[in-house]
């Protein structure tokens, strides 16, 4: 297994490389779209409530141009505030409105960068191999949708930051056993989940991967003798990381529940703004879309919720094949199918189509063979099984498969490793160090 205590000089060049490759790439994108300033749907919507929040202290998000998408100047927990307040804080240091636009973007084209190099390390941590961890790393730094993703002012490249970020922290606290560490990586969570929520169902993942598999620990565990030999995490003990994690997350997400508790009456976990986007989600191949809709529901998100249960319920009873399709292949396909953002661009629409299919047949493949070859191959996967089971409730978009194609990376990136380890077996050839 690679020592994840040292990386040879070689490694440390090629990273190096990768990240000025991401950070050129993003470069490119922003000079590409640096002058132009128009804004329309969410980005529109999320530039509006963080102006009114900067300037009036008021947390609301609404639907601009759209009478039934609430109002300015009313209180709500529509979206989650992690974005929102990004741009807030932007836009308070920066001053100029035109100008948080430039700075969001340039700082999101930074991050971006950083995802490549979280990327890595999360992979290497997690699997203890350089190869795969760096080919994912490659494959981050130049897809064509997470490079453009950076020039617009929406959540799917803080996401995917923040995601990384606590794969990598919850790796290494398991690794090492340090309660901080465990601490932090809960923090790390609720960093993500104040960003995009679809991974809070997911935060009991590793505690039940740990006592399945009875994984070793590679240093003390911090609650008993420092020096002790390496062992296994005893039930005990992983109750206690599991505490030490929820801690972590409840002091970041605090402040919001008690946000909500006081300004709005509730205790909203998460954010109130599902039911519109679930029952969008329930006309399938978009027949008859909307026409159904009472006036009376429109704008009420709970009423909305209501009205696609009873939708949803009433397919299956009339029509079960095609409702059973839709919720599962039709909405998958329609995710998958087309990349985010691949009109965006037009010179390099077909490279952008060409990568995104490589990655999706390679990391479909390597996704397979990782879960049956490697228990912890399977859960990291199930991370992204879970949120597309989430996500194909709700409208489908190529822009929800953002989060979900980090996993097909790694999938298509084991999938190259293992086709070169066999290679190298056919020839016999020596490993290489870069793969153990």
């Amino acid at each position: 297994m690679t020592d994840r205590k040292k990386m040879k000089p070689a490694l440390c060049a090629v990273l190096i490389g990768i990240f000025l490759l991401a950070l050129v790439l993003r470069g490119m994108a922003f000079l590409r779209f640096k002058d132009n300033m128009s804004l329309s749907g969410d980005a529109r919507n999320y530039w509006l409530m963080s102006h009114q929040l900067a300037d009036t202290g008021i947390y609301g998000y609404w639907y601009d141009g759209n009478p039934y998408g609430g109002s300015p100047g009313v209180s709500n927990a529509r979206v989650m505030p992690g974005y929102p307040l990004f741009l807030t804080l932007v836009y308070k240091v920066v001053g100029d409105p035109w100008r948080q636009i430039t700075a969001v973007r340039l700082i999101q084209a930074f991050l971006g960068s950083l995802s490549a190099l979280l990327a890595f390390a999360a992979v290497r941590r997690i699997f203890g191999k350089d190869l795969p961890a760096v080919l994912t790393a490659l494959l981050v730094a130049v897809y064509p949708t997470y490079v453009l993703s950076c020039t617009l002012l929406l959540t799917e490249g803080l996401g995917l930051f923040t995601m990384l970020l606590y794969f990598y922290a919850a790796a290494l606290a398991f690794d090492t056993g340090n309660k901080y560490l465990h601490l932090l990586a809960g923090m790390a969570f609720g960093l993500h989940i104040l960003v995009r929520p679809t991974l809070l169902p997911l935060f009991i993942v590793p505690f039940i991967y740990l006592l399945i598999s009875g994984r070793k620990k590679s240093g003390p565990i911090g609650f008993r003798n420092p020096g002790r030999a390496i062992g296994m995490y005893t039930t005990g003990e992983i109750g206690k990381l599991f505490f030490l994690q929820l801690a972590g997350l409840v002091v970041v997400m605090a402040p919001w529940w008690i946000r909500n508790l006081v300004t709005l009456g509730s205790l909203i976990i998460t954010a109130k703004g599902d039911g519109n986007a679930l029952l969008a989600g329930t006309y399938p191949y978009w027949q008859d879309y909307f026409q159904d809709i009472p006036e009376s529901i429109k704008g009420v998100n709970d009423a909305q919720r209501e009205w696609a249960i009873r939708r949803i319920i009433n397919g299956l009873k009339t029509e079960p094949w095609l409702y059973i399709k839709w919720f599962t292949w039709g909405k998958t396909q329609h995710t998958f199918g087309t990349p985010y953002l691949v009109n965006l661009v037009p010179e390099i629409k077909k490279v952008h189509e060409w990568l995104h299919n490589q990655i999706l047949w390679f990391g479909i493949g390597g996704m397979l063979l990782h879960s049956v070859r490697q228990l912890k191959g399977f859960y990291l996967y199930l991370y992204g099984l879970i949120i597309l089971g989430l996500q194909l409730l709700f409208i489908p978009d190529p822009r929800y498969a953002y989060q979900l194609m980090f996993f097909l990376m790694v999938g298509a990136a084991f999938l190259v490793d293992q086709i070169l380890e066999l290679a190298r077996a056919l020839l016999g050839l020596n490993k290489s160090g870069w793969t153990r």
